[in-house]
């Protein structure tokens, strides 16, 4: 489904980004390799943006040999502020400190189609958020019609139906939905 809402509303989407959607990939990509193919970020882009990755919850240093497989959660960021900030960052002087929860399996899962759950922080939603959007997301069909219900006059159409149309219509919607944004 297409949304073309004004350029205003674009900020509020972040909410999306740090609340959680999903991705659609393939089991044993490396991270890299996800970042590249299901976010088209460029390899200086991940190196000088996404500082902070954590795969189920640990952190990761080595995306060349790490992978990812269906049922994943991935959370990134930029750069994080603070003592914690610097010591969660990946690949950085001080992450001896964190050795116990970081990635320890490095096994490469046998390719198959896989769903990612996904989260998006700090000044890396920002950066991100509008080419991500336009480029489309999954999103469980309960939090987008809480998330878009005060946000009908920001709404300009989707696919082709004015807001009330789509709203009459989004209660039915279960599971995930395919979306993607365009701010005009």
């Amino acid at each position: 489904m297409e949304i073309a809402m004004v350029a205003e509303a674009a900020w509020g989407w972040n909410y999306i980004l740090q609340k959680g959607f999903a991705l659609d990939s393939v089991s044993g990509v490396s991270v890299r390799g996800f970042l590249h193919d299901a976010l088209g970020f460029d390899d200086e882009f991940i190196d000088s943006s996404v500082r902070t990755i954590f795969l189920n919850n640990s952190p990761v240093d080595d995306l060349d040999r790490t992978y990812v497989k269906d049922g994943d959660r991935m959370a990134l960021g930029g750069a994080m502020p603070g003592v914690v900030g610097i010591v969660m960052g990946r690949d950085n002087f001080y992450k001896s400190f964190r050795s116990g929860i970081e990635i320890k399996d490095h096994s490469r899962a046998k390719a198959a189609p896989a769903r990612l759950g996904m989260k998006i922080f700090s000044t890396l939603a920002v950066e991100i958020g509008r080419g991500l959007l336009a480029r489309g997301i999954l999103v469980d069909a309960g939090v987008l019609a809480d998330f878009l219900r005060d946000k009908e006059p920001e709404i300009l159409e989707v696919n082709g139906r004015d807001a009330g149309e789509f709203f009459e219509g989004l209660g039915d919607m279960i599971g995930y939905v395919s979306i993607r944004v365009i701010f005009v």
